[in-house]
């Protein structure tokens, strides 16, 4: 991937990262707590899914856009499988 797109994609993403936390607070503010929990887990699950599936695959070309957090996990590396024994 291009080293300009890859920059864009990120970007993106961690927008709409920004955009879900920032969710959090008015939500609290209005709904039950167990309301709350639980809309706090699905936005969890979304940023991890993001993470995951985008930035992390972005990063195997451009590991240098993941941020210098030292808690941030390294790309993952999927194993080459042969067509023939996907799924």
């Amino acid at each position: 991937m291009e080293r300009k797109l890859a920059e864009e994609i990120v970007a993106l993403v961690n927008g709409c990262i920004d955009q879900l936390i920032s969710s959090l607070a008015p939500v609290e503010q209005h709904a039950s707590p167990e309301d709350f929990a639980a809309y706090k887990r699905g936005v969890a699950r979304v940023i991890t899914a993001c993470d995951t599936e985008i930035i992390q695959r972005v990063a195997r070309d451009h590991p240098d856009l993941l941020p210098a957090d030292e808690d941030a996990d390294p790309p993952v590396e999927e194993p080459d499988i042969p067509k023939s024994q996907r799924n």
